[in-house]
C-alpha cells in the first residue's frame, strides 16, 4: 500500500496558512503539547491576507495546527485515529468568517515507522545508531523516505515519530475514501521529500 503526505499547498490556489490562537490560552508552545487539551477548549484562526476564499478540507497554520472541515472529520472518525477536535472558528484576515466548518486536529497519533536503513537522511550513522543505544535522535534532514509498513497496521492517518516532518500522513485506501467523498485534499507520494 502507498502512503502520502497532506499538504497545505494547493495547486492554483497557493499555500494556505494563518495564526492560531486557543481559548484558555496555551502556557506553552502549541509544538510542545503532548497530552490532549482540557475540555472545553476552543481555537481560532486568522488567515493569512493571501487567503481570499477557503474551499479545503485540510490545512497547516505556522503555529503548528493542523485543522480538518467538518467532512473531513467524519471520515476520520470512521478511522483508527485517537484525534481530539478542538471547535474552531477561522476567519480571512479582513475578520470576514468562512463558509465551512473546521476542527483543529489535536495529537494525531505518532508511529515510529520509519526505516532507518533504506532512507535517506543527514547524520545517518549517527542517528541509526541512537535507535538501538538511546538516547534517540531527531532526523532532521530528508532525502528519501521509507517506512516499515508492516508496522503501521490499521493506522490510516498519522505522523511520524522521530522524524522532523510536521505533515500527516494518510493511507492509499482512506485517501480513495476521501476522493470518493470529493474532498479538497492535496497529497504528495511518501518517498522522495522537498522540504
Amino acid at each position: 500500500m502507498n502512503y502520502y503526505f497532506l499538504e497545505s499547498q494547493y495547486p492554483r490556489r497557493g499555500f494556505i496558512s494563518g495564526g492560531t490562537t486557543f481559548t484558555p490560552q496555551l502556557d506553552i508552545n502549541y509544538l510542545a503539547i503532548e497530552n490532549p487539551l482540557p475540555e472545553g477548549t476552543t481555537a481560532e484562526v486568522e488567515l493569512l491576507s493571501t487567503v481570499r476564499n477557503l474551499n479545503v478540507d485540510y490545512f497547516e497554520t505556522i503555529t503548528g495546527t493542523r485543522h480538518v472541515s467538518d467532512r473531513f472529520k467524519t471520515l476520520l472518525e470512521e478511522t483508527k485515529t485517537n484525534i481530539q477536535f478542538i471547535p474552531t472558528t477561522v476567519c480571512y484576515h479582513d475578520g470576514r468568517a468562512v463558509e465551512i466548518t473546521y476542527w483543529t486536529a489535536h495529537q494525531l497519533d505518532r508511529l515510529d515507522v520509519f526505516d532507518y536503513e533504506r532512507s535517506e537522511y543527514g547524520r545517518k550513522a549517527v542517528i541509526a545508531a541512537s535507535v538501538q543505544q538511546p538516547p534517540r535522535k531527531i532526523v532532521k534532514v530528508v532525502s528519501q523516505i521509507c517506512l516499515h509498513k508492516e508496522r503501521i497496521g490499521e493506522h490510516e492517518f498519522f505522523m511520524l515519530d522521530y522524524i522532523n516532518i510536521f505533515k500527516p500522513i494518510v493511507s492509499e485506501d482512506f485517501y480513495e475514501v476521501c476522493r470518493k467523498h470529493r474532498l479538497n485534499l492535496n497529497v504528495t507520494e511518501v518517498g522522495n521529500v522537498s522540504i
